[in-house]
């Protein structure tokens, strides 16, 4: 596979700092906090219920594994979006890691005219930052794109993927004044499964909104 890369776009440099344990990122237009902890407090039930029940020493066992298995993945995954693939991924980065890239090879053959990956974004109106997989088109639509991975499939889609993704949309749209189509999901799984969630990121913008205004009013927890 090769992909084409459009030219980069001149993006705002934002640094990753931790304030108070918890991540945020220095911008030009003040200190922001990193999507990804904020939706930290807006864990799905499901998850808190599975953590109290295996007791938080299993379930941070498995969170470590689970952060290890999908940080080699990301990295098999960039490699090869940036035309620099591996000869030897097992031998690299294991036998798991390399079968799940296998699986997520289909949809990596739909991406095109690519933008950027794991690009530092923010957003100075909502006050948010973070990085993104990859901005690019996924099926002939500019897209936000997301690579997960997971134990198993899941009969729904986590909710707060898709809020991440539509801030990444929101956070290019406003430095580049170009639009985002769609956000898109690629999750691959250890019992084989591909899936492809596709969705329109209008529809989490007010969840978005909401969230950060929480977190803004010390309300997050409340709801």
């Amino acid at each position: 596979m090769t992909f084409t890369h459009l030219s980069k776009r001149e993006l705002p440099k934002i640094k990753q700092i931790n304030v108070d344990g918890v991540r945020h990122y220095e911008t030009p237009d003040g200190t922001f906090i990193s999507i990804t902890s904020l939706l930290k407090s807006y864990t799905p039930e499901g998850i808190l219920e599975w953590r109290e029940n295996v007791g938080d020493d299993v379930a941070d066992h498995v969170m470590r594994n689970a952060t290890a298995r999908g940080n080699k993945v990301h990295k098999i995954i960039e490699n090869c979006l940036s035309n620099e693939p591996e000869n030897d991924l097992v031998g690299n980065h294991g036998v798991l890691a390399a079968g799940l890239f296998q699986l997520m090879v289909p949809a990596l053959d739909k991406i095109d005219q690519i933008r950027g990956l794991e690009l530092a974004l923010y957003s100075k109106r909502l006050g948010v930052a973070g990085r993104t997989d990859c901005i690019a088109e996924y099926d002939g639509r500019l897209s936000t794109i997301d690579f997960k991975t997971a134990s198993r499939k899941r009969d729904e889609m986590n909710e707060n993927y898709l809020v991440q993704a539509t801030f990444y949309a929101i956070a290019w749209q406003e430095h580049t004044s170009e639009k985002i189509d769609q956000v898109v999901i690629l999750t691959v799984t250890e019992d084989g499964a591909l899936v492809v969630h596709k969705d329109d990121p209008s529809l989490y913008v007010k969840t978005l909104e909401e969230m950060i205004e929480e977190y803004k009013t010390g309300k997050i927890g409340d709801q």
